[in-house]
Order: C-alpha cells, then structure tokens, then sequence
C-alpha cells in the first residue's frame, strides 16, 4: 500500500485553494478600504474634540494642523503672539487625506476660527469619507 498524493491530486487542490482565493481577494479588499477609512475619520474626529478641550481647559488658542503627505495632525496651544507650543502629533491611519483648509483655530471658548466648513476627505481604493468643520468648530460627520 502507497502513501502519499500523486502530482495531480496536488495540482487540483491548488487549482480549487487558487480559484477561492481569487474569488474571496475583492470583497476582502474593499473591506479593508472601508475600514481604513473609517480609521481615518474616527482618529481626526477624535484628535479634533482633543484640540477644542485643550483650548477650553486652558482659556487660550489651540490649533490643529493636518499634514496630509505624512497623514498626520499636529496639535498646539498659543503661548505668545507668534509663538505656538506642539503638544503632540497623532497618526492618521492609512487613507488619503484632502483638506480644503489645514488648519484649524479654536478659541477659548471652543469656537473655531477661519474653520467655516472646512472639508476633510478620507480615502482609500473605491471607499471615501467627508468629515466637514462647521463655522462653531463642530463636526458634521
């Protein structure tokens, strides 16, 4: 009696494992797409509600700036009239970012300056997400 599989036993094994793999690939794909994306989002969204915090809890300007090359936004508190101190800079994920401003400015009472619907757009593959700053300096998902 032999053991073992003959080369076209192994060959169709393979064929079938190919042949799921490519069906299954797409679906996995987009998955992944749509949860960087939202990675994205909830990241900014929470590096956002950080940065108006910190500007109410210390009465002064707080600023959030997006680098959308290293996709990364730098949070900072206005310590002089010319002088910004960082506080941290937070990873975005790994969707691509489009701003239609960079920068956003919240005063001491939370309110943003020159944010007036500023559009960040999260995306990756066939997946895309808007995250939009109101002129308050709220989120409108």
């Amino acid at each position: 009696m032999r053991r073992g599989f003959t080369l076209p036993e192994l060959l169709s094994v393979l064929a079938v494992i190919g042949v799921l793999v490519s069906v299954a690939m797409p679906p996995v794909g987009r998955a992944l797409d749509r949860a960087a994306v939202r990675e994205g989002v909830e990241r900014f969204a929470a590096v956002h509600a950080a940065t108006r915090q910190l500007a109410l809890a210390r009465s002064s300007l707080a600023r959030l700036e997006v680098d959308r090359l290293r996709r990364t936004a730098t949070v900072s508190v206005r310590r002089s009239a010319v002088a910004w101190d960082t506080v941290g800079t937070y990873d975005l994920g790994s969707a691509a970012i489009t701003c239609s401003n960079t920068t956003v400015v919240f005063g001491p009472l939370g309110l943003g300056y020159g944010t007036s619907n500023t559009r960040v757009i999260f995306a990756r593959g066939a997946s895309a997400d808007t995250v939009t700053v109101s002129r308050t300096g709220r989120l409108r998902g």
